[in-house]
């Protein structure tokens, strides 16, 4: 793909715009890799850098790559195959457009250029992200607007220098960097260099009309320690700027590693997935294999490598994967991974009404470095392992079993087989179910009959929620499912009602019978997951945690639901963010984000939220608005933010009291994690039985950590509405509005 994306830029004069990838501290991917690709990162809408977005160094000389970066976070555009309807997505291939659309425009300005002029066009005119290095960014942020009005690319030749160990003693090495001026005026260009290892031959340079300058370019690396040296050359005139990336890569002690792959059947295997890997950084190399080997340099030290390679062996399918570690010393090396040293796994379960559920999850994990994988493999015939002692590598396979005759399933074990210190040489996992933890679950509905999708999964560090997988589809609300868990584990729960989630943060399993509810009113504002932090003078407000279910350590969104978020300052608005599509895992896309004046000020947050959708009657609308005190700070610190959150109890199963009697509602107050400690100076609670046109108040009993009230209810069906308004000791006031919380009838 590389050699194509290069063979075909220089005979044709192509442009080609690539997506750097999402694998965050990963190198950049193939072909945005390739010299003559524009590699494009992701940006969000304060142009900081996505933590998708995947990253330099090149793999092999270290060059800088991504090129340029461009909007990529919570992107919105037309969905396929609807009716006008529109969605949001976040990655590189979501940057990569804007991207391509600037160099076409630039292109229709310039039809005789070539895509190689084009690219230094827009890298050279791009706007750097404070903060940032060259590896993250490149140039920076896209600026088709500078790039149509500057008169001068900039482009370089033998701009970088990789310097081997055991190279030459000589490191250092002369290229150039040409500007050529498309206008009818000469330019006169101040040059400057930020860069350990640059020098310019001259710091003055004068390119005529139509015309061409070169100027010298030295990079020096001589005495240097082994790493990275990325910099810029950057030449102004006026409100023209063009930045060229230029350094170079000392390489410390390093030798060439080669490493085959046998297959099951003793012939060489190409890998579908082959990983090197550094437990202690994390940092991560991906050799390329054919006919079974690769040869790849690495410096001195301990390293793993991961393989896994698939195979049809006599019609059947075979998916073998190892971990081998190996240590690169003076003599390079070679290192031979086995296939036919795989063992199958497998599961077994007394319990003869289930039977396992195809497809299965497995993951490895060895201090900074997780590989993890869902697979459609049958786990107790066509998938082995290879066993190995290795000391912080834990071993993970999780498998579902469901009934055999009834669907929806009335239970499923989720079962995880977990190992510590390596691969064991007896993968399999012989569950009871005596010894395992049992949730009898009642799933409730919210005042009207639904379907919904339990969830669960293993936790991801920092993506809380992307685990969640289907436990059981379509299952009836109000409905219950027994879930079994392999006890010791930790597992995510979740609830997908229509375009609703509910989510809890994950729990540990404990042996033993338990129960729990889910989707109980009412249903509101909740932090279990940060609501927003002040960093110096920017302030950023997450709208995704306002449709939570009415029991503690719950968080959860409703996609369908919309409104919008403002800021003010002394009545005037600093900024509005509209709200929509929210997702707890993509919470990029329901932000409000906001300049505030340096110094300290008073402020009030409003977020409001309306959702008219067949899977639940309640909660319509709910609403809250803040008022607090906030001051610049030097680093990220979390807004006093509270929410006010109802378990009312006596409900049925879809949520409703009955008419005219009485309903007890246990209250109490959760804040934004990490907001300074404050206590609850006063409180205030009112209902409605007309969806809001009038109040009523209703008096609070202090209980515990909370309070409870009894809200009598009308005599006639219909709903309760629910508005609080809270003081507390750090002068944080709240009023909160849930229309419709729960139901009567």
């Amino acid at each position: 793909m590389e050699q194509a994306v290069n063979t075909l830029s220089a005979k044709a004069g192509t442009l080609f715009v690539v997506a750097a990838g999402n694998s965050g501290r990963s190198p950049v991917s193939s072909p945005a890799s390739a010299d003559a690709a524009l590699a494009v990162g992701a940006v969000d809408r304060r142009d900081r850098m996505a933590a998708f977005s995947s990253t330099g160094p090149r793999a092999g000389d270290h060059a800088v790559k991504p090129d340029i970066t461009a909007p990529g976070v919570g992107i919105v555009a037309a969905a396929a195959g609807t009716d006008g309807g529109h969605v949001e997505m976040s990655g590189t291939s979501m940057a990569s457009p804007h991207v391509a659309g600037a160099a076409a425009i630039l292109a229709q300005r310039h039809p005789d250029w070539t895509g190689q002029r084009l690219k230094a066009a827009l890298t050279g005119s791009a706007v750097p992200s404070p903060g940032t290095t060259p590896y993250q960014q490149g140039t920076g942020r896209v600026d088709v607007a500078r790039a149509l009005r500057q008169q001068v690319t900039a482009q370089a030749t033998d701009a970088w220098a990789a310097f081997p160990w055991g190279g030459p003693k000589e490191r250092a090495k002369t290229g150039t960097i040409t500007y050529t001026n498309s206008g009818d005026t000469p330019v006169s260009l101040d040059l400057t260099r930020e860069g350990e290892v640059l020098e310019l031959g001259v710091r003055k340079l004068d390119v005529p009309a139509g015309g061409q300058a070169s100027v010298t370019l030295t990079i020096d690396a001589t005495g240097r320690a082994p790493g990275d040296y990325a910099g810029t050359v950057t030449a102004t005139a006026g409100d023209t700027v063009i930045r060229t990336v230029a350094g170079a890569y000392v390489e410390p002690e390093s030798y060439d590693v080669t490493i085959t792959v046998v297959g099951r059947q003793g012939q060489p295997a190409d890998p579908w997935m082959a990983q090197i890997y550094d437990p202690a950084t994390g940092t991560v190399i991906e050799p390329v294999f054919h006919d079974g080997t690769a040869t790849v340099r690495l410096p001195k030290g301990d390293w793993d490598v991961y393989t896994e390679a698939v195979e049809k062996i006599d019609g059947k399918w075979a998916d073998t994967a190892a971990d081998s570690p190996f240590r690169v010393d003076g003599d390079g090396g070679r290192l031979t991974v086995d296939m036919r040293q795989g063992r199958a796994t497998g599961v077994t379960l007394d319990d003869p009404s289930a039977e396992i559920r195809r497809g299965f999850e497995f993951g490895l994990a060895h201090g900074a470095w997780s590989f993890n994988m869902i697979t459609s493999l049958n786990p107790n015939a066509e998938f082995f392992v290879v066993p190995v002692r290795r000391p912080g590598l834990t071993y993970t396979l999780r498998t579902m079993w469901l009934s055999r005759d009834v669907s929806p399933s009335p239970y499923v074990y989720d079962l995880v087989d977990r190992r510590t210190d390596g691969i064991p040489d007896d993968p399999i996992y012989r569950a009871r179910r005596k010894e395992l933890a049992k949730i009898s679950t009642t799933y409730r509905a919210s005042g009207v009959a639904a379907t919904g999708m339990p969830l669960a999964g293993l936790p991801f560090p920092g993506f809380p929620g992307s685990s969640l997988t289907p436990l059981v589809y379509d299952l009836p609300l109000p409905g219950t499912l027994v879930r079994y868990r392999t006890p010791g584990v930790t597992y995510e729960s979740g609830l997908q009602v229509g375009t609703s989630l509910i989510f809890d943060g994950g729990g540990l399993a404990k042996r033993g019978e338990s129960g729990e509810v889910w989707n109980a009113a009412v249903t509101g504002p909740s932090f279990l997951l940060p609501g927003g932090n002040r960093t110096g003078d920017e302030l950023t407000f997450s709208g995704v945690g306002l449709f939570a279910d009415g029991r503690p350590g719950r968080t959860g969104s409703d996609a369908a639901a919309t409104g919008a978020a403002t800021l003010t300052r002394d009545g005037r608005t600093l900024a509005r963010a509209d709200l929509a599509g929210c997702e707890i895992y993509r919470p990029e896309g329901c932000e409000l984000r906001a300049d505030l004046p340096a110094g300290a000020g008073a402020y009030t947050l409003t977020a409001s939220m309306r959702r008219q959708v067949p899977h639940s009657a309640l909660s319509t609308g709910v609403e809250s608005v803040w008022t607090f005190r906030s001051a610049t700070t030097e680093k990220a610190q979390p807004l006093p933010l509270t929410a006010v959150r109802y378990g009312p109890g006596g409900l049925d199963e879809s949520n409703r009291a009955k008419p005219g009697g009485v309903t007890r509602v246990p209250v109490w107050i959760e804040r934004n994690p990490g907001a300074a400690a404050a206590e609850t100076r006063s409180i205030r609670l009112e209902m409605s039985t007309d969806d809001g046109t009038s109040w009523r108040r209703v008096p609070l009993v202090r209980t515990g950590s909370g309070w409870t009230a009894v809200l009598r209810n009308p005599s006639a069906a219909g709903f309760v509405s629910l508005r609080a308004a809270v003081t507390d000791t750090a002068g944080t006031g709240l009023t909160q509005t849930i229309t419709r919380a729960y139901a009567v009838g």
